[in-house]
């Protein structure tokens, strides 16, 4: 945390700095210069945007809620639905996987950002409308078929009609493209952890597989 002006300290619990005045403590908000941390660790806040934390680390502590696990309800016929996003705007996306993999990344809050280096996208954490997630996780999950949804808030997303491997060398924090060579379907690719916050886990077992 960073110092407190003065001779002020940081109040544990508030997170705010206190000071004494007269005999009496009173409290102020401590706000960090704008490209620096939300937290207030000190660190550059992510891609020196304000109100932006470091990384997964502070964003963790002081940010993200407990992600839940809860047993599904069969998905809704209809359009597979997709966020469009945009700079600084928050949007829901479901990542499907195995079980086990999902209550791995509700314990880290992580995904491997790091692969697929062949997907259609290249490398990093993939998301989609809840039933092509759904329908992923009943091909790929190994039997036990689960979501993970997420909230997720991009600073300079890449918007593409199909595959591309090349938005992360030009600058972009993710990219969502309308369809892939491997699905009909948009899809979201982002590359970092600090994107992205785990909201829950839904257990897909005992449900059907989505029609296509």
């Amino acid at each position: 945390m960073m110092p407190c002006p003065g001779d002020g300290w940081v109040d544990k619990t508030s997170l705010a700095c206190s000071w004494k005045s007269h005999g009496n403590v009173h409290n102020a908000p401590q706000a960090p210069p704008a490209n620096q941390c939300a937290a207030g660790c000190g660190r550059p806040s992510f891609n020196g945007q304000a109100g932006q934390f470091c990384g997964l680390t502070c964003r963790q502590k002081f940010a993200k809620p407990t992600p839940t696990v809860r047993a599904s309800q069969p998905s809704k016929r209809g359009p597979d639905v997709l966020a469009m996003g945009g700079k600084g705007q928050t949007f829901e996306a479901w990542h499907g996987t195995s079980r086990t993999n999902a209550l791995q990344i509700k314990s880290s809050g992580c995904f491997r950002v790091d692969t697929p280096a062949d997907g259609c996208l290249g490398k990093g954490a993939y998301f989609a409308g809840r039933r092509k997630a759904e329908r992923f996780a009943h091909d790929f999950g190994q039997g036990q078929p689960a979501l993970v949804r997420c909230s997720i808030t991009v600073q300079n997303p890449c918007y593409v009609d199909g595959d591309d491997r090349s938005w992360q060398a030009r600058g972009f924090d993710s990219c969502r493209a309308t369809s892939t060579s491997k699905s009909s379907n948009p899809e979201w690719c982002i590359a970092s952890n600090s994107c992205i916050q785990v909201v829950e886990v839904v257990d897909l077992r005992g449900q059907a597989r989505p029609a296509n």
